[in-house]
C-alpha cells in the first residue's frame, strides 16, 4: 500500500480516538517528527495538535540516585559498607532538567492522554531514556514504539505507520535497564573499595572503576609500559643501486632465515665488510614478478570508523565528530549517526537512488563528475558486499539522506563529504594497482626491489585514501623495502652494474602513543582475543562501549585525570598508571568482562534470558571483585606513594611523604575520612618547614603563593613591609 495512503488512514483513526502523546530523545527530533506528521507549533516543552502531543527529554531526564540516597550513613566512604546492593534500585529526575521532566511527567499522566509513543534514538540507551521517565512518572498506559533511521519526512511517516507495541521491545527494554544498574553496581562499589585501598597506600583522590572505564585505561597503559620499557637496537641494512638498460633502481639486501626475509646487520662492520666485498662486481636479475593486485571499495561507515577516518584526516576529537553527525542528522542530511553497521539492507538499497540525486543537487561541486558518470551506466545497483539485512541490528550504515547539502560550512561540511564520498565510491570498480618484486642477484647475495603503480584508480577516485606519513629512513621496525612508484623496464637474466653500495644505519623504534582514533579501533576491536566463541560474537559489534558511548568515555577519562590529549596523542597520567598497576582483578582490566555481560544482555534483548538471573550473577561478580580488591594490596612499589612518617592530627589516617618537581610535601592517606585535606610543605624527612603562629600547626604553601595553615585554616597575608598578619579563610 501508498505510504501516504497508508499515513492518511493512521491519522483518519486517530482522530476517532483520545489523545496520543509523542515522546523524543531530543527537541530538535521533536519537532522534526511534529513537521512530518503535520503538527504545527513552536512549545518550548512540547507541541500539541488536535488529538497528537509531541514533547521530548533532553537526553537522560533521570539518573539511579546515589548510596546516600538509601543510607545516609553511606555518605562516608567505608570499606565495611561495600559491596552495596540497592533493592530496588531507585531513581530521582536530574536537577538540572527537572522542569523538563515534570513537563513530560504530568502530559504522560493526563486523563485523556490514552496511549504513549515512544520516540527515542531506536537502541538500548533510547529504550532507556524513555522507560526510566515512563516508569517513574506512575505511567501505566500502552506504549507504541516508534523505530526509525532518519529524520526526513518519508522516514518519519514510515515508521508513524509501522509501529509496533512496546512490548515487542521488551527484551531491549530489560538489556537497558540491566546494563545501567549492572554499571552502577560495579561503578560505585569498586570505586569505593579502590579508591580507599589506594588512599591507605598514600594514593590522592577518587580512583574510579568502570566496566568500560578501566580496560580502556587500562588499553593506553599498557601501551604506554611498553613504550617505557623499549630498549632501542642499532642496526644496519644494505642499499644497492643498479644501472639496468632502461634505467636505475635500487634494492635491499637480504636473505633468508626459517622461511623469512632477514635484511638487517646487528653490527656496522657485517654492513660495511660485505658491501667491500661486492664493491665493482655486477649484478644480475633473477627474477622479476609481477602481478595485478584489485582493491574493493571500503565499506561504509558505521560511527567509530567515521570518528577514526575524522581524527586521522582533521584531527578531529571522537567526541567533535559525534557532535557534528547529530547536527547533519537533526538537519535531515545523514541517517542516524549513532550505528554499529557498516551495511544497508534491501530496504534501504531500494532508496539509494534519492540519496544519490541529493548528492548530484548538492554543494560538492567535484563529487558532480561521478554522478555523471553514474548517469551515463544508469541504472545502477549496490553490489551484495555492502547490502547485508543480517548484519543490520538497530541501524543502517551512515549514508546521506534525500535532501540535498546546501549550505555546509566547516566541519560539518568536512564530516558530510566523507559520508557522501563513501557513498558514492560504492558504485565505482576496483581500484587496480600492478606490485613488481625484482629479485637482483650479486654473486649469491640477493637485494629485493619492490614497485606499484597504480593502473586504475577506480572508486577511490571518489574516495581518495589518506596518505600515510612517509617513514623515516631507518627508523621503523618493520622491512624497510624501498617502495617504487615506478621502475625501469627490467628483464629476467639481464645483466646490470653495481654503481654504490652504502650501509644505512636505523634504531628500532618503540610502539607509538596511541592518538584518539587508534584507540577507538583498539576499543571497536577489544575482545577478538577472546577464546570463548560467544563472547567473541558479542564483542564482534559493540568491543568496548558503544559507537554512542566512546567518545564520551574517552572524555571521562581526560575529566578524571587519568588521561592527557597532547594534539592529538592520548597518553595515560601517572594517576592512570598507578589505579591499573594496582588492580589485581584481571577481569576489571580485560574486554573478559564486558565480553560476559554483552553476551548476556544479547541473549536477554531476544528474549533467552532471563533478568534476574542475570542480575544475580551480576551481584555475586561485584562481591568477588570487591572482595578481591580489599585483600590485595596495590601492586608495584608502595614507596611510589611515598614513606609513612607520621599520624594526620585530623582524621588519625596515616601521612605519607611525597614529592614534586624536587620539592617535598606531606599529605594524608584519607583512609578514615576520604574528605580530608591534610598536607603541609616538609623537608626531606617529612618536618614541616614552616609553622602556624597561631597553633603552631604545619604550613602548606598554595598555588598561587599563599601560605595557609593546614590545622586552624589561618592565613599568613603581608600588611606591610616586614610586617606580618593573619586573617581567617
Amino acid at each position: 500500500m501508498d505510504i501516504e495512503l497508508l499515513f492518511s488512514r493512521t491519522l483518519n483513526q486517530r482522530r476517532k480516538s483520545m489523545t496520543r502523546i509523542i515522546i523524543s530523545e531530543k527537541p530538535s527530533m521533536g519537532r522534526a517528527i511534529a513537521s512530518a506528521l503535520g503538527i504545527r507549533g513552536t512549545g518550548r516543552s512540547f507541541i500539541q495538535g488536535g488529538d497528537v502531543i509531541v514533547t521530548w527529554c533532553v537526553g537522560h531526564l533521570v539518573t539511579a540516585i546515589g548510596p546516600e540516597g538509601y543510607d545516609p550513613g553511606l555518605k562516608s566512604w567505608k570499606l565495611d559498607t561495600v559491596p552495596f546492593f540497592p533493592e530496588p534500585f531507585r531513581y530521582a529526575p536530574i536537577e538540572a532538567t527537572r522542569d523538563q521532566f515534570n513537563v513530560v511527567a504530568k502530559l504522560i499522566t493526563r486523563d485523556d492522554v490514552v496511549d504513549v509513543v515512544n520516540a527515542t534514538d531506536a537502541g538500548r540507551e533510547g529504550e532507556l531514556i524513555f522507560d526510566l521517565v515512563y516508569r517513574l512518572s506512575g505511567c501505566t498506559k500502552p506504549v507504541k514504539r516508534f523505530w526509525t533511521s532518519s529524520l526526513t519526512d518519508n522516514a518519519i511517516r514510515d515508521a508513524y505507520v509501522r509501529m509496533k507495541p512496546g512490548d515487542a521491545y521488551h527484551g531491549l527494554r530489560d538489556a537497558a535497564r540491566s546494563r545501567q544498574e549492572s554499571d552502577w553496581l560495579v561503578g560505585i562499589n569498586c570505586t569505593r573499595a579502590q579508591t580507599l585501598v589506594m588512599r591507605r597506600a598514600g594514593g590522592d583522590g577518587v580512583y574510579s572503576i568502570g566496566r568500560v572505564q578501566t580496560p580502556t585505561l587500562a588499553l593506553l597503559v599498557n601501551r604506554e609500559l611498553e613504550i617505557r620499557d623499549f630498549t632501542p637496537k642499532n642496526f644496519w641494512t644494505l642499499i644497492a643501486t643498479f644501472q639496468a638498460n632502461s634505467g636505475m633502481y635500487k634494492g635491499l639486501w637480504f636473505r633468508k632465515v626459517e622461511g623469512k626475509d632477514q635484511n638487517r646487520f646487528d653490527l656496522e662492520d657485517d654492513a660495511k665488510a660485505l658491501a667491500n666485498k661486492l664493491a665493482g662486481l655486477s649484478g644480475k636479475v633473477a627474477s622479476v614478478t609481477s602481478r595485478t593486485e584489485k582493491k574493493k571499495p571500503e565499506l561504509l561507515y558505521d560511527l567509530t570508523n567515521l570518528q577514526k577516518e575524522s581524527n586521522k584526516r582533521f584531527g578531529f576529537t571522537a567526541e567533535h565528530t559525534l557532535e557534528v553527525a547529530q547536527y547533519l542528522y537533526e538537519a535531515k542530511l545523514i541517517s542516524y549517526p549513532r550505528t554499529n553497521s557498516r551495511y544497508l539492507t534491501e530496504a534501504d538499497a531500494q532508496k539509494a537512488a534519492s540519496w544519490i540525486k541529493a548528492i548530484a543537487q548538492g554543494q560538492i561541486a567535484d563529487l558532480q563528475p561521478f554522478v555523471a558518470d553514474l548517469r551515463n551506466r544508469w541504472p545502477v545497483v549496490l553490489d551484495k558486499r555492502f547490502v547485508n539485512d543480517k548484519e543490520v541490528e538497530d541501524h543502517s550504515a551512515l549514508v546521506p539522506t534525500e535532501n540535498p547539502a546546501k549550505n555546509l560550512q566547516g566541519d560539518q561540511l568536512k564530516i558530510y563529504e566523507l559520508i557522501a564520498r563513501r557513498f558514492l565510491a560504492a558504485y565505482f570498480p576496483d581500484r587496480i594497482e600492478a606490485r613488481t618484486i625484482i629479485i637482483t642477484k650479486i654473486g649469491k647475495e640477493s637485494f629485493k626491489t619492490m614497485g606499484t603503480v597504480v593502473q586504475d584508480l577506480g572508486w577511490s577516485a571518489v574516495d581518495p585514501p589518506y596518505g600515510r606519513p612517509k617513514k623515516e629512513k631507518g627508523n621503523k621496525e618493520g622491512p624497510e623495502e624501498e617502495e617504487n612508484s615506478g621502475l625501469p623496464s627490467i628483464i629476467k637474466a639481464e645483466e646490470v652494474d653495481t654503481k654504490e653500495l652504502i650501509s644505512r644505519a636505523g634504531k628500532t623504534s618503540p610502539p607509538k602513543s596511541l592518538t584518539e582514533g587508534d584507540l577507538l579501533g583498539a576499543m571497536q576491536s577489544a575482545g577478538k582475543e577472546l577464546a570463548d566463541e560467544e563472547l567473541k560474537g558479542a564483542m564482534k559489534d559493540c568491543g568496548l562501549g558503544t559507537p554512542a558511548t566512546r567518545a564520551n568515555m574517552i572524555e571521562t577519562l581526560l575529566k578524571r585525570g587519568y588521561v592527557e590529549r597532547t594534539r592529538n596523542i592520548l597518553q595515560p597520567t601517572t594517576k592512570g598508571i598507578e589505579l591499573i598497576q594496582s588492580i589485581r582483578a584481571e577481569n576489571l582490566k580485560s574486554p573478559m568482562m564486558t565480553g560476559e555481560w554483552e553476551a548476556g544482555l544479547e541473549r536477554m534483548r531476544r528474549g533467552e534470558a532471563k533478568r534476574d538471573e542475570f542480575m544475580k550473577g551480576i551481584r555475586t561478580f561485584v562481591t568477588e571483585l570487591v572482595e578481591q580488591i580489599k585483600q590485595n594490596a596495590p601492586q608495584g612499589n608502595p614507596r611510589a606513594f611515598g614513606p609513612v612518617v607520621g599520624i594526620c592530627p585530623k582524621c588519625g589516617s596515616n601521612l605519607h611523604l611525597r614529592d614534586w618537581q624536587g620539592n617535598h610535601y606531606v599529605k594524608c592517606a584519607a583512609s578514615t575520612d576520604p574528605a580530608c585535606k591534610v598536607s603541609f610543605d616538609s623537608d626531606s624527612e617529612g618536618k614541616p618547614l614552616e609553622h602556624c603562629h597561631f597553633c603552631q600547626g604545619p604550613v602548606r604553601t598554595t598555588r598561587n603563593g599563599g601560605k595557609v595553615c593546614t590545622l586552624c585554616s589561618k592565613w599568613r597575608t603581608e600588611k606591610l613591609a616586614g610586617t606580618v598578619g593573619f586573617q581567617f579563610i
